[in-house]
C-alpha cells in the first residue's frame, strides 16, 4: 500500500473519530440530563413516601384516642348500671303501688267526675222523688255504694300521687344523672365515630398518595434503566474511537515499513476481512476463498 493510500486512510479514521466524538458529546448530554430527570423522579417519591408514612401515623393516633373514648363508654356503662341498681328499690315501689292504684280503679268503676255526679244525682233523687219503699231501699244503697267507690277511688288518686311523687321526688336525681351519663355517652360515640370517618378518610389519601409514589418509582426504575443504556452506548463510542487511535497508529507504522512488509500487512489484512466475512457468512469472492482456505479458517 503506497503512503498516499495510508495517508488517506488514516483521513478516514480520523473523520470517523470526529464523528464518534460528536455522537460521544450527544449521548453524554442526554445522560446528563436523564440523571437530572431521575433525580428529580426520586426527590418527589421520597416527598411522597414521607407523606405516606406522616398519613400512616395520624390514623393510629386517631384509634388510640377512640379506644380511649370507648374505655370511658365502657366505664361510663357501669356508672350507669350502678344508677340502675340504686333506682331498682323505688322502682319495685312504684311497680308496687301501681297495682294498688289498679286495683282500687277497678273496684271505683269509674273517673271521679263521673261518681260525684252520680252521687249527687241519687241524692237528689232520694231528697226530692216520691219513692216506693222497695225504690227506696235500693237507692240507699246505691247511695251507700257510690260513697264507698269515691272513697276507693280517693284511696287510688292518693296512692297515684304517691306514685308521681316517688317519680318527680325520689328518681329525680337518678334520671338527671342518667341524662347527663346519656349525654356523655351520646357525646364519645359521636367522637369515637367522628375519628373513624376521618381515620378512614385519611387512608384513602394515603392509598391515593402511596399509588403517585408506586408510579414515581416505576419511572425512577425505568429512568435508571434508560441511563444504563445511555451510558452503554456512550461507553461502546468510546472503545470505538480508542480502537480506532490503535489503528491510526497500526497505519502510522505502515509508513515505516519496507514494501515487502507492507505487502505482508496488506495481505494479513485482507485475509482477516475475508475470515470476518465467512464468519458471518456472507458471500466470498475467489480471491476471498482462498485466503480463508489458507488461514486454515475453513473445516
Amino acid at each position: 500500500m503506497q503512503n498516499f493510500e495510508i495517508a488517506q486512510k488514516i483521513r478516514e479514521i480520523r473523520e470517523r473519530i470526529s464523528e464518534l466524538r460528536e455522537e460521544e458529546d450527544i449521548l453524554n448530554l442526554k445522560v446528563q440530563n436523564k440523571i437530572r430527570e431521575v433525580e428529580a423522579t426520586r426527590e418527589r417519591r421520597d416527598q411522597l413516601n414521607l407523606q405516606v408514612r406522616e398519613l400512616s401515623s395520624k390514623p393510629r393516633e386517631i384509634l388510640e384516642k377512640r379506644k380511649e373514648a370507648w374505655d370511658n363508654i365502657s366505664g361510663t356503662n357501669d356508672e350507669r348500671r350502678r344508677i340502675f341498681r340504686d333506682m331498682q328499690p323505688y322502682l319495685h315501689r312504684i311497680g308496687e303501688l301501681r297495682k294498688i292504684r289498679d286495683a282500687f280503679n277497678a273496684a271505683s268503676r269509674g273517673t271521679m267526675e263521673r261518681l260525684l255526679a252520680n252521687l249527687s244525682s241519687t241524692r237528689q233523687d232520694l231528697l226530692s222523688s216520691d219513692l216506693s219503699l222497695k225504690n227506696e231501699l235500693y237507692m240507699f244503697d246505691l247511695l251507700f255504694e257510690l260513697r264507698d267507690r269515691v272513697l276507693v277511688k280517693l284511696e287510688a288518686d292518693k296512692v297515684h300521687k304517691e306514685i308521681v311523687r316517688v317519680k318527680e321526688v325520689d328518681l329525680a336525681k337518678y334520671n338527671h344523672f342518667l341524662a347527663e351519663i346519656e349525654g356523655r355517652i351520646g357525646d364519645m360515640k359521636n367522637l369515637s365515630h367522628e375519628g373513624l370517618m376521618t381515620a378512614k378518610e385519611i387512608w384513602s389519601r394515603r392509598d391515593e398518595v402511596r399509588e403517585q409514589s408506586q408510579k414515581e418509582h416505576r419511572a425512577f426504575l425505568d429512568g435508571q434503566k434508560e441511563i444504563s443504556h445511555l451510558r452503554k452506548k456512550w461507553y461502546d463510542k468510546r472503545r470505538e474511537i480508542q480502537d480506532l487511535y490503535r489503528e491510526i497508529d497500526q497505519w502510522n507504522a505502515e509508513f515505516k515499513k519496507s514494501p515487502t512488509e507492507r505487502r505482508q500487512s496488506d495481505m494479513s489484512r485482507k485475509q482477516a476481512e475475508a475470515v470476518e466475512k465467512f464468519k458471518r457468512g456472507e458471500k466470498l469472492s475467489l480471491e476471498e476463498l482462498s485466503l480463508v482456505v489458507e488461514s486454515g479458517q475453513m473445516k
